[in-house]
């Protein structure tokens, strides 16, 4: 995800309300025709699924229809994957997409489905960056300070899995700051939170959001973001940009995605759906409260934002020979 996409964000919102994007305002005769599935490729509970049933809502009320959320978890999101891009293509079945989708390909060497090729970008709708964070046993409070402790003794750090973007975020620090860290999965960013509280682990690294409660309590030490600047949820911690890395710009994102020859009408309708979704007074308040930003764009840009991803990280899933 690029800062692009952000510094674009507030003016595709006003271009939203203006009704700028001629094909946002077409009607789409006959759509939606029912009820509208979204399916989050994970299990209800997290963070992608609450953003997912959030923004549901919005566009229920915006497009005169139910939009039920349909957890299909497994397989990295590939088992969602691969149902919705054989969905028939009229706007009724739409994914909730992100970055494990974008690099697919570099992580799985056999797929039933082209997780780029077999969608119809719709748009972005959030980022939050991730948060490298250090136990207070471990006694480190900055990454210089991190930098230079792992080159006296073996450290660890805990990551939701393998292949997820805060695990290939924070290869990237380590490969640029120089870092010699050990990598610890972990099935979920709670089990990540639970060890490094515990000690068990000296760093992890989860999307802010999760994170807030636990750095504000002081039970674990933020010692950077994975961003250009910093969070809003989290002012007082540097981002990776000041610490001397201005280009790792990484964080957890989604946006909405359709079967890929859905009618271009119907992309518009549901474009113009999730933007008016994003401006909705509730979703910006959930928002700011868990260290989300809201990123509307159009589906071209979405485009972009889905291939730009898969080629920055495919070079480094190859390094760490990470595919299976």
């Amino acid at each position: 995800m690029t800062a692009t996409i952000r510094r674009r964000a507030w003016m595709l919102g006003l271009m939203a309300t203006a009704g700028a994007w001629p094909l946002a305002s077409r009607a789409a005769p006959g759509f939606p025709s029912g009820p509208v599935t979204l399916v989050v490729p994970f299990s209800a509970g997290g963070q992608f699924d609450a953003v997912a049933r959030l923004v549901a809502k919005a566009m229920s009320a915006d497009l005169g229809q139910p939009v039920i959320i349909d957890n299909v978890g497994g397989a990295g999101g590939n088992i969602a994957g691969s149902r919705v891009a054989r969905a028939r293509p009229d706007g009724q079945t739409l994914l909730m997409y992100g970055g494990n989708l974008a690099v697919a390909r570099s992580l799985y060497k056999r797929l039933d489905y082209d997780p780029i090729e077999d969608f119809a970008p719709l748009s972005c709708v959030s980022i939050a960056p991730h948060v490298i964070m250090a136990s207070r046993a471990s006694g480190i409070t900055s990454l210089a300070q991190l930098k230079e402790q792992s080159q006296r003794s073996r450290l660890s750090y805990g990551s939701p899995g393998v292949g997820t973007s805060m695990h290939l975020a924070m290869e990237l620090v380590k490969d640029r700051f120089g870092l010699d860290v050990l990598h610890v999965p972990y099935k979920g960013g709670s089990n990540v939170m639970t060890d490094l509280i515990g000690g068990q682990i000296d760093l992890g690294i989860i999307a802010v959001g999760p994170a807030l409660s636990f750095i504000r309590d002081g039970k674990v030490v933020p010692l950077a973001v994975t961003s250009r600047k910093r969070s809003p949820a989290l002012p007082q911690v540097p981002s990776v940009a000041e610490l001397g890395q201005p280009d790792i710009d990484a964080g957890s994102w989604s946006g909405l995605v359709a079967p890929r020859k859905t009618p271009p009408e119907v992309v518009a309708r549901l474009n113009a759906s999730i933007r008016t979704a994003l401006a909705a007074p509730e979703v910006r308040k959930l928002f700011d409260s868990e260290g989300f930003v809201a990123i509307p764009n159009s589906p071209a840009e979405m485009e972009q934002t889905i291939r730009a991803e898969a080629q920055r990280y495919a070079p480094l899933i190859a390094r760490l020979n990470l595919a299976t």
